[in-house]
């Protein structure tokens, strides 16, 4: 196994802790996990893996430690991902890395999401 695929995979149980932990709590993540969670999933598609690192240790990060400032910013946005978003997307990124380039349709989705939000 080389050192990518090595990373991965720990950033893969990494994630699935903090998923496991929500589960355990009996509750969906709050807005900052969230948004660390999020940020570490976009960050292992693109094999940022420090990047995942960075915001999956701010994800365990206690509430007294968070930055107020971005506290306040972040409950001003609407949430976005569920625990089972989550997940989905890991498996997605997860299966990418053993799969063909992305299909011609799914760019094309994401482009018409792009131009929506635009």
């Amino acid at each position: 196994m080389d050192r990518s695929t090595e990373q991965l995979d720990r950033l893969h149980r990494i994630f699935i802790d903090a998923l496991d932990f929500l589960d355990a709590q009996g509750r969906e993540p709050d807005r900052w996990e969230e948004e660390c969670l999020s940020y570490a999933l976009g960050a292992m598609a693109c094999g940022l893996y420090p990047a995942a690192e960075v915001e999956l240790a701010a994800f365990a990060r206690p509430v007294a430690q968070r930055s107020p400032e971005e506290l306040v910013l972040l409950e001003g946005k609407p949430r976005r991902f569920t625990k089972a978003m989550l997940r989905h997307g890991l498996v997605y990124v997860l299966n990418r890395n053993n799969q063909a380039p992305m299909p011609a349709s799914s760019h094309l989705a994401v482009r018409s999401f792009l131009g929506a939000s635009l």
